[in-house]
């Protein structure tokens, strides 16, 4: 019997320890017993209160039942949360009165009220533990977390988790918001993309338009020059009229290096210029630059000094020949007296092409900036743009290939390009071992603007050709039925949608091959890839005189 009411108050284990203990001390009087289970009673009470108070202060509603599903233990937040009035919450009164009357309230949600109470209680029976989440009639979101008690019963926790999931779903909304708002900036800065590309493809078709249509006039002004310095040979006026005439030149060489630097930058900026490397024998480049500029140093009193080469080389000669024009033409632009030299330097697996001038020299302060667009050197008098090195060095990035410059102040300047050396030369076709002239050669010329055309003949008259001239294929077709020629010169664009590339591959169809030569305004690269590809030679409008010249006797050497 006193274990049984021991129990009732310390609990059996502890009950069972006390009395045990209290054997031990047989001899000790009631009084110290009676002691010994009032401090333990003591203790229980101080530790229920603890307890007690630390459940009520909880900011969780916990509920708990025992294993016949009767309510046992609850704080004050459960009462709160499911709003019980204060009748319904007793010791011992069965949950399932307290699941019919959330359910009731509709505090989760419209089910059915006897169906959802069975389950619930099967649920607890089961002793399973569960994690939900219910979403009160008011909105408000509690989570709840059951598990099973030893001895049975079931203890829940319940926590309000509304201001949570609230700022939640506002995250939520603000992500979607803000992917909403990227996608929209996405697809503007798409449309603006899209809009800056069309104006630059548009811009890039303009000035293609208008260089070609620019540069079809300068070709055949300056032909029409060279022709009339060449009428003046003899002439008791040529001195005072060769100064004219120079002067003239000097114009349409400054226009013309203005229109096609410009129209190179261009063509950079777009990405329309695309290298087209190949094997090539480094005096396929170097001999008619040499000619050319020889010619031109001559003219300004320079010295001109070139050592041909036999070495070969993988890259695209057509921009290799772009970024050599611009380093020789700054040299005789920028150097009044002295020389200027064209050399090649062998290294053990490369070659290394280098432009030598006895000029002013650049300051190392500007070594720099004179390869920026719109970019001179200090000091510096005449026309242009500055940009014929911003573009001699953009186009030696496209190739890869290295682009150095020494100078000092009053000594000269040093320009260089570092190309790989081709070990394994392929074989050359053997020339004639006398010099080709021009001189009595017959040369068909095609091309469909008339000045041109006009300008070519009289150019090649000059230098002693007979010319015969046509404006279409049909026309040149008939001219070579009556009398053969020797080179063919033709346009890249013709009428209707023509190309000198297809005009002379039906004119071999018919009357076999002949050295063509094509020349044309359009620089882009699918007209060099195309003449490229055809082993063919490409010339870029306005033609130097003395370029074309070099070049048409290497092909009548090399028939």
């Amino acid at each position: 019997g006193l274990e049984r009411e021991l129990a009732a108050v310390l609990g059996s284990a502890s009950a069972r320890l006390l009395l045990d203990a209290a054997r031990r001390e047989a001899g000790r009087d009631f009084d110290t017993v009676a002691a010994i289970v009032g401090e333990a009673s003591q203790d229980l009470r101080f530790n229920q209160r603890l307890l007690e108070a630390a459940l009520e202060n909880m900011s969780q509603g916990i509920s708990v039942v025992d294993r016949d599903l009767r309510l046992v233990a609850w704080n004050r937040r459960y009462a709160e949360l499911f709003g019980y009035p204060p009748e319904l919450l007793r010791v011992g009164v069965p949950v399932a009165g307290l699941v019919r009357h959330n359910l009731r309230n509709g505090l989760v949600g419209a089910v059915s009220v006897e169906a959802e109470v069975d389950k619930r209680l099967r649920h607890m029976q089961a002793g399973t533990p569960y994690v939900a989440e219910r979403t009160f009639a008011d909105g408000n979101v509690v989570e709840i977390r059951g598990n099973p008690m030893p001895n049975g019963g079931f203890v829940a926790t319940f926590t309000d988790v509304t201001a949570f999931r609230r700022t939640e779903a506002e995250l939520i909304r603000s992500n979607e918001t803000l992917e909403e708002r990227v996608i929209d900036r996405t697809a503007r800065l798409d449309l603006a993309r899209d809009e800056a590309e069309r104006a630059n493809d548009a811009k890039s078709r303009f000035l293609t338009a208008v260089g070609h249509d620019l540069l079809q006039p300068l070709h055949a002004a300056q032909l029409f020059t060279d022709t009339l310095s060449q009428q003046l040979e003899g002439d008791p006026r040529r001195e005072t009229r060769g100064a004219l005439l120079g002067q003239i030149r000097g114009a349409l060489d400054s226009t013309t290096d203005l229109l096609t630097g410009l129209l190179d930058m261009s063509r950079l900026e777009a990405g329309g210029l695309v290298p087209q490397p190949r094997d090539f024998p480094l005096a396929d480049v170097l001999d008619p630059l040499a000619s050319e500029f020889r010619a031109l140093a001559a003219e300004r009193g320079l010295a001109f000094r070139y050592r041909p080469t036999d070495a070969w080389t993988h890259s695209d000669p057509q921009l290799l020949r772009r970024v050599l024009q611009n380093f020789l033409a700054n040299a005789v632009r920028y150097t009044d007296r002295g020389s200027i030299l064209l050399g090649v330097r062998r290294m053990d697996d490369a070659v290394r092409i280098e432009v030598h001038d006895t000029g002013p020299g650049i300051a190392l302060d500007q070594q720099r900036s004179i390869f920026e667009e719109f970019r001179r050197g200090e000091g510096v008098a005449g026309q242009g743009l500055g940009l014929g090195l911003a573009i001699a060095d953009r186009i030696a990035r496209l190739l890869d290939t290295p682009l150095t410059l020494h100078s000092r102040i009053g000594d000269g300047t040093v320009f260089a390009l570092r190309l790989p050396r081709i070990g394994h030369v392929p074989q050359q076709p053997a020339a004639n071992a006398a010099k080709a002239v021009l001189a009595g050669t017959r040369v068909l010329v095609v091309d469909n603007e008339p000045i041109a055309l006009d300008a070519l003949r009289q150019l090649l008259a000059g230098w002693g050709c007979t010319v015969t001239g046509a404006a279409d294929g049909d026309t040149a077709a008939n001219a070579l039925q009556a009398a053969d020629a020797a080179l063919w010169l033709f346009d890249y664009h013709l009428d209707d949608g023509d190309t000198g590339i297809a005009l002379r591959e039906r004119l071999a169809a018919r009357f076999g091959e002949r050295p063509t030569l094509i020349l044309s305004a359009d620089d882009s690269t699918q007209v060099r890839r195309d003449v490229l590809d055809n082993g063919l030679t490409l010339l870029r409008k306005p033609v130097r005189p003395l370029a074309l010249k070099s070049v048409l006797d290497r092909m009548l050497a090399s028939r």
